[in-house]
């Protein structure tokens, strides 16, 4: 009955322990609030001198590390994952050995001071990823297979948790290229709206410059037609008095008018070539 009771006591110390750790965990916003809450709770939880998380993420390495109260925990390549990490990943069957790797401890646990150490590894496959779990133990801090259920629950509550953190990760990198496609291309459409208005008003100024060119040479058109017209009348007309008139009166009468006529003609002609050619300097400088 003594027994009984123990191990129910002992089932509710360990369910209110896990039920904070969970509540935390669930609370957390980032992979630093996280490792708070592993180093308060863990230890009432779980016998351990470390324990090692290597969570599989694209290309790289999620390594979470508590050992001595201490908190280790970083994104690293895969040459950073130990070998017996690498062969879990492979076979994925559990190991049990007193052979602990020289690396696993380096700078972080002394071994002459543990007990008869002993480090346990597993594989774990949630949410897609594969959780590489290791937890070296001595005599004085035991782990036995008994506490791999709890074990479970915690690498799930964490990994969920690394899985949460992980997503919203990407969701805020995806909005931020977002964010800056869409600065892009708005920036772009003001330099495409920039150069229709500039191209609008280009043409507005050219079509208002030909208008005007044109309206120049229409009159420059009538005005010389006129002026020349005139004088040539006279000239056609002095002609055909031609055979009506004696050539003394030819000489004394016509042909005098004719030259007045045709000098008049000629100064005419010379303004219009004149006007003519200003127009077209004054139109290649305005090309220019």
């Amino acid at each position: 009955m003594s027994i009984t009771r123990n191990a129910a006591q002992l089932y509710r110390i360990t369910y209110e322990a896990y039920s904070k750790f969970a509540n935390d965990i669930n609370r957390c916003a980032n992979l630093s609030e996280v490792g708070d809450v592993c180093q308060r709770h863990l230890k009432y939880l779980l016998n351990f001198r470390l324990i090692r998380m290597t969570i599989e993420q694209d290309d790289k390495y999620l390594v979470f590390e508590l050992f001595n109260n201490n908190l280790d925990y970083g994104i690293r390549n895969g040459s950073e994952v130990l070998p017996y990490e690498k062969e879990l990943c492979a076979k994925g069957i559990p190991i049990y050995t007193e052979d602990i790797p020289e690396k696993l401890v380096r700078k972080r646990i002394d071994l002459n001071v543990l007990s008869q150490p002993v480090l346990w590894g597993w594989n774990f496959d949630k949410y897609e990823r594969k959780v590489l779990v290791s937890i070296l133990s001595d005599q004085e801090m035991n782990f036995s297979a008994g506490d791999i259920e709890i074990l479970k629950l915690v690498v799930d509550c964490i990994q969920a948790k690394f899985n949460e953190i992980y997503l919203k990760r990407q969701i805020a990198i995806r909005n931020q290229n977002l964010q800056e496609a869409y600065e892009t291309i708005k920036s772009k459409n003001a330099e495409i709206e920039h150069i229709v208005e500039n191209q609008q008003r280009i043409i507005e100024e050219r079509t208002s410059e030909i208008a005007q060119k044109n309206e120049k040479l229409l009159h420059v058109s009538v005005l010389n037609a006129h002026n020349v017209r005139e004088p040539l009348s006279r000239i056609q007309g002095i002609i055909q008095l031609f055979e009506y008139f004696d050539d003394d009166a030819c000489r004394t009468e016509l042909v005098p008018k004719l030259e007045q006529s045709v000098t008049e003609m000629d100064n005419v002609l010379k303004e219009v070539v004149e006007m003519a050619s200003n127009e077209l300097i004054e139109l290649k400088a305005s090309r220019i």
